[in-house]
């Protein structure tokens, strides 16, 4: 029962990880300009690993794209973009195979050996699912916080016309859903790797009765 209740934990976690990765790469919010620099001029920017988008005090917006899908791009945009989307996948993956590996599951295979190791993939592939999404956070985050203290830098010597830029909300979604998924990951590996318990090994007790006092013979 602990078994079974770890693995639908592992593929609870790794669902709602997986939704968050979608979800941060997704929307357009990985970083937005800084709300003293909104004040002066009423612009309000926001970019994502797709678009970049601008609202104004009227009500109006307008969003732009890369123009590029991955060459060309800054460093840190196409490890985002590579991290992200790998990492949407390995969480697929990850949940296929967890639940193929569930004992209660008639799929895939009846040998619990054989489930347990495509529990142990699902696990692998949740954790570094994780890893890759938190990666991408991470090294966007970084250049952010770079070209923010450039940009008051830049500031304090009279050129006012750089936007800084702060996390955006995209960045926060994507750390959280990558920490599900690195749970998720080493509870799959802890289920996948658990030792044979008595039930599964093979029985190779044979009995024998006690030989008889009278007759001295042994019975099989």
């Amino acid at each position: 029962m602990a078994s079974s209740g770890a693995e639908v934990a592992t593929i609870i976690f790794m669902v709602i990880g997986t939704i968050l990765s979608i979800a941060c790469v997704a929307i357009p919010y990985w970083k937005k300009n800084d709300p003293e620099d909104t004040i002066r001029d009423s612009i309000v920017r926001h970019e994502g690993l797709w678009i970049k988008c601008q609202s104004f005090q009227t009500g109006n917006w307008d969003c732009d794209d890369f123009n590029r899908f991955f060459l060309g791009l800054p460093s840190e945009l196409q490890a985002a973009r590579g991290f992200g989307i790998t990492s949407i996948v390995f969480g697929m993956f990850g949940i296929a195979c967890m639940i193929v590996g569930m004992e209660s599951i008639p799929c895939g295979s009846d040998d619990k050996h054989t489930k347990k190791r495509i529990r142990l993939v699902g696990g692998c592939l949740g954790f570094l699912s994780g890893i890759l999404l938190v990666a991408a956070v991470s090294w966007y985050a970084n250049d952010v916080r770079i070209q923010h203290e450039f940009a008051t830098q830049q500031r304090l010597v009279g050129n006012t016309s750089v936007n800084r830029y702060i996390f955006g909300e995209g960045l926060f979604i994507g750390w959280v859903g990558g920490a599900f998924l690195v749970i998720a990951g080493l509870l799959g590996i802890c289920t996948g790797c658990g030792g044979e318990s008595y039930e599964d090994g093979p029985r190779s007790y044979v009995y024998r009765p006690p030989k008889s006092a009278g007759t001295g013979q042994e019975y099989v």
